[in-house]
């Protein structure tokens, strides 16, 4: 269901023009596990902490009222990716 709300809601409000160039760079993917598919891991990288605090915000104003009635296990880990690979 988390899912589908981001699927639905989400492109919507990250079209809003006024966010227009704000909101460049930001990458967001999830991964659920086929062998436990009540979990669902949500990445999202920024291109900088300004970007950030207005996915948070924008987060919290659209999307946490959905997020409250899941189980709320969330890990927060804030710093600069070192390696990445794409093959």
């Amino acid at each position: 269901m988390f899912e589908a709300i981001l699927q639905t809601k989400w492109p919507t409000v990250l079209g809003d023009k006024a966010l227009k160039g704000v909101t460049e760079g930001t990458t967001f993917a999830a991964y659920r596990n086929q062998e436990a598919p009540h979990v669902s891991t949500v990445i999202w990288q920024f291109p900088n902490k300004n970007t950030q605090k207005t996915i948070e915000g924008l987060i919290d104003k659209h999307i946490k009222k959905f997020t409250q009635t899941l189980s709320p296990k969330t890990m927060t880990f804030t710093g600069d990716q070192t390696v990445s690979f794409q093959v």
